[in-house]
């Protein structure tokens, strides 16, 4: 691509290929297959501990999850806090999941 087609672009197109490559960094692929090699000669690290691309992708999937609201309830429940309240309250209460 040429210098003045990207000089074309809207400043928020920019910014948000930044933002990709900031969650998608340039080499991670080869840098994934680098770990399956590494694996295979007895390594036991995780990729993201040894990658920095590939730390920016885990820590992208953490925030996704972070964010998602999805299963918020069923956390609740499971969370230790939640069983230790209801065990010091002498609320009756029934949850349905």
């Amino acid at each position: 691509m040429r210098v003045s087609e990207i000089r074309s672009w809207p400043h928020s197109e920019v910014l948000d290929w930044f933002e990709y490559f900031n969650r998608r960094p340039h080499g991670w692929r080869e840098d994934l297959r680098a770990h399956y090699l590494l694996s295979a000669q007895g390594v036991k690290a995780k990729a993201h501990e040894v990658f920095d691309s590939i730390r920016a992708i885990e820590r992208d999937r953490e925030e996704l999850e972070n964010e998602s609201t999805e299963n918020d309830a069923n956390k609740l429940l499971a969370s230790p806090f939640f069983t230790k309240m209801i065990a010091d309250t002498d609320w009756d209460i029934s949850v349905d999941t």
